[in-house]
């Protein structure tokens, strides 16, 4: 008998390619790959598991409880599950042994403002800041395979198996804007129409409705060596207005002065700029609506935010946190935790 299935979840998406510390090993291996870019959909990811016997749905970090609605989805669950079954089979019988499947992607959609699109009744819109659609949708972009229950198999399909199991079976899937060298896949226009809408067959608003920006990857995958172990290279670029961080003029201290307080006081800039409003609807998408009276949730919202507020800090400053007394780094800890509390209170 298989043992229950165990959710990984999607690994967080660099912004940078400063992330990833690369050699020019690196670099020649990159450039020896086709690249696609795609466009990023601003929505709250999602995951279907299957073995051919269970399904499951998941959110960010964990499968759903039986029943739970994340924003939406079980307006189209049905077909859903029937798209994923019939992939799954398709994908199962070129193998000759068993597979758990993960298909990752984001849902998105339930406004669309244009005078020949009649709205949804009862539909909340998962994000604001794009219309995609009337309805929610959902959109894959990646598909992890797992052979004979061991986890140290899992792999992820190339991006153009993924894309034609998804158009085979009929499940909204990343489509390309660019297929092509990495120097021009990193330097790809982010700033375009969202063009999403055309793709569901919408008319175009009387508006401008900017994508939230591009997600690069090589079309067949190429792990690269980083301090923290193996990586896929994918990297998504938001357009301004989409960004976590809000600007700051903070100099780092090897550019300024090595004094504690310096040191301190630039990177308390830093890190406060990390608590943003577009930061916190990103955290909501990971675990679902949540209702101002609710205050086990809004408590679990709060950590989330802090801990990937922290996560960003620590990945462009982190050695320059380090380099700072304990007291000093408490105090910095406690000033995000004090500004997260705030932001909560104006947004619930």
């Amino acid at each position: 008998m298989n043992s229950p299935p165990h959710f990984i979840s999607y690994e967080k998406i660099a912004e940078s390619t400063s992330q990833w510390n690369l050699s020019p090993s690196d670099y020649r291996a990159f450039n020896k790959t086709d690249w696609v870019v795609t466009e990023k959909i601003h929505g709250a990811n999602f995951c279907i598991f299957t073995d051919g016997e269970i399904l499951r749905f998941a959110k960010r970090k964990q499968f759903l409880e039986p029943g739970e609605d994340f924003f939406g989805f079980k307006s189209f669950e049905t077909q859903l599950v029937t798209q994923v079954r019939e992939l799954f089979q398709i994908l199962q019988s070129s193998f000759n042994h068993p597979l758990r499947v993960s298909i990752y992607g984001e849902l998105f959609g339930g406004e669309y403002p244009h005078p020949d699109v009649p709205p949804i009744p009862n539909i909340q819109a998962v994000q604001t800041g794009v219309y995609y659609s009337p309805n929610i949708q959902f959109c894959a972009f990646d598909i992890a395979a797992i052979a004979n229950n061991n986890p140290a198999s899992r792999t992820y399909l190339d991006y153009n198996q993924t894309l034609q199991l998804c158009n085979q079976v009929g499940i909204f899937c990343a489509s390309p804007l660019f297929i092509g060298k990495y120097d021009a896949a990193i330097t790809y226009n982010r700033e375009f129409e969202s063009t999403i809408p055309a793709l569901l067959g919408l008319p175009k608003l009387p508006f401008t409705n900017k994508a939230e920006g591009i997600v690069i990857k090589p079309v067949k995958s190429i792990p690269i060596a980083t301090p923290k172990g193996k990586i896929r290279p994918i990297l998504k670029i938001k357009i301004p207005s989409f960004s976590e961080t809000r600007f700051h003029q903070a100099q780092k201290s090897n550019q300024h002065s090595s004094y504690v307080s310096s040191t301190e006081e630039w990177l308390t800039q830093a890190l406060l700029a990390m608590v943003t409003e577009n930061r916190l609807h990103n955290a909501i998408s990971k675990i679902g609506r949540v209702k101002a009276t609710d205050a086990k949730l809004k408590s679990q919202l709060l950590q989330l935010f802090v801990a990937d507020a922290l996560e960003t800090f620590q990945q462009e400053y982190g050695k320059f946190f380090q380099s700072l007394p304990p007291s000093s780094q408490q105090v910095l800890l406690n000033n995000l935790q004090i500004e997260a509390e705030k932001l909560l209170e104006k947004c619930f």
